[in-house]
């Protein structure tokens, strides 16, 4: 325990990470393997205090730096909880029929004929399950119910934190991974707030059960379907499980279809703004397949979220860096749009290589800019790919 020269009393740590998401656990787990401490707040009271979504599409960049950052039988259980993988994609209209279309170049589907996980492209994971399996060993380096209220710079050049609830600490590096609405990022870098691109994603899940399966087509839990309507488009993805007893420290997961409808906020939500969003995707599939209906007609209401898609402007923004001793993670620094599958990648690329360059370096603010001169070409070339995949998938965004 550190007394400051104005009485408070504050912890301290080397490395402080603001935000349990997928990267800044991801971060915590590589730290504490190569013997860095590190300690992990959180504003949520838990880590299943607020939904997140579901399916994950782990790349194989996502996988190698959860290889890199995960002891082995951890990331032995990521694999063995990752979805049966799906072994096709198809493009269809609204009717289920076949129509002319590719998936955004950066999607890695498996081969046709695939049927193990070793064999597949993209691997697909619970996002929560990914969480819990971050979370295992390190819980208690995580401070659950910790609102970073400001950050300032001490006399001593370290960063002194403040939470919400009273308390604070004092690192030699603060690593802001508190997503796409980042605290930390809008006290240090507001003029690297995300744009909002003028689209939206709705996303949900159907959880099979003998009634869904009854109402949607046994095709729809085949493989990837890609559904081009009027402007926008819909992605249904199965997460069938295959886990056999549930691993320890993991929430089972019933087998269910992932659906998300990605497009301009004026086709998705512009006739009928306020409603709420699974009434949204019922209108938008109002004269879809039958099966496909279905589907949203079934789906678990209280997880359906519409959310606004953003992204970063790199160019415009990241040439004026904070003085403080701190950094950014993922969707803190560098948010994209959802239809390149490559937000949750390149996080846990950001924490595997900060974290080698922390286990490398001797003072934790050169390492911190080594990792930031990498990640920015990384970011922006994630960020070009993932616009790219938006214009795949619909037109008029960009």
């Amino acid at each position: 325990m550190t007394v400051l020269a104005d009485g408070d009393e504050m912890d301290g740590t080397r490395v402080a990470i603001i935000g349990a998401g997928l990267g800044g656990l991801c971060l915590a787990q590589a730290l504490t393997r190569a013997g860095i401490d590190c300690v992990v707040y959180e504003r949520d009271g838990a880590l299943d205090g607020r939904a997140q979504g579901y399916r994950l599409r782990i790349d194989a960049d996502g996988a190698d730096a959860l290889a890199r950052c995960l002891p082995a039988e951890l990331y032995d259980l990521f694999r063995r909880t990752c979805a049966v993988p799906a072994p096709r994609s198809r493009f269809l209209d609204g009717q289920l029929a076949p129509v002319a279309g590719r998936a955004p170049a950066v999607w890695s589907a498996a081969d046709d004929g695939a049927q193990t996980r070793e064999d597949a492209g993209d691997l697909c994971a619970h996002r929560q399950t990914v969480r819990e399996i971050l979370l295992t060993g390190i819980a208690e380096r995580v401070r659950f119910g910790a609102a970073f209220q400001t950050l300032a710079v001490g006399p001593d050049g370290r960063a002194h934190v403040a939470f919400a609830d009273g308390t604070a600490v004092r690192a030699d590096l603060v690593v802001a991974a508190d997503g796409v609405n980042s605290a930390v990022r809008r006290q240090l870098m507001p003029q690297a707030e995300p744009l909002d691109v003028g689209a939206v994603c709705l996303y949900g899940r159907t959880t099979l059960t003998p009634q869904v399966r009854a109402a949607v087509s046994d095709d729809l839990c085949a493989g990837t379907s890609v559904v081009f309507a009027d402007g926008y488009a819909g992605i249904i993805d199965p997460m069938l499980f295959d886990w056999g007893a549930t691993p320890p420290g993991v929430t089972p997961v019933a087998d269910y279809l992932y659906w998300a409808l990605i497009g301009p906020r004026t086709r998705l939500t512009g006739a009928f703004p306020g409603v709420v969003p699974a009434m949204v995707a019922e209108h938008l599939a109002r004269d879809w397949h039958p099966s496909l209906r279905g589907l949203f007609r079934h789906a678990d209401r209280d997880g359906v979220a519409l959310l606004p898609v953003r992204s970063a402007r790199l160019a415009r923004t990241w040439p004026l860096w904070t003085a403080a001793p701190a950094t950014f993670l993922g969707d803190a620094i560098h948010a994209m749009s959802p239809a390149g599958g490559l937000g949750a990648n390149t996080a846990l690329r950001d924490a595997a290589v900060l974290a080698a360059c922390l286990a490398g370096q001797a003072s934790p603010e050169e390492a911190a800019r080594n990792y930031e001169e990498e990640m920015r070409v990384r970011a922006a070339r994630a960020i070009h790919l993932s616009e790219v995949g938006a214009a795949a998938l619909f037109a008029d965004v960009i």
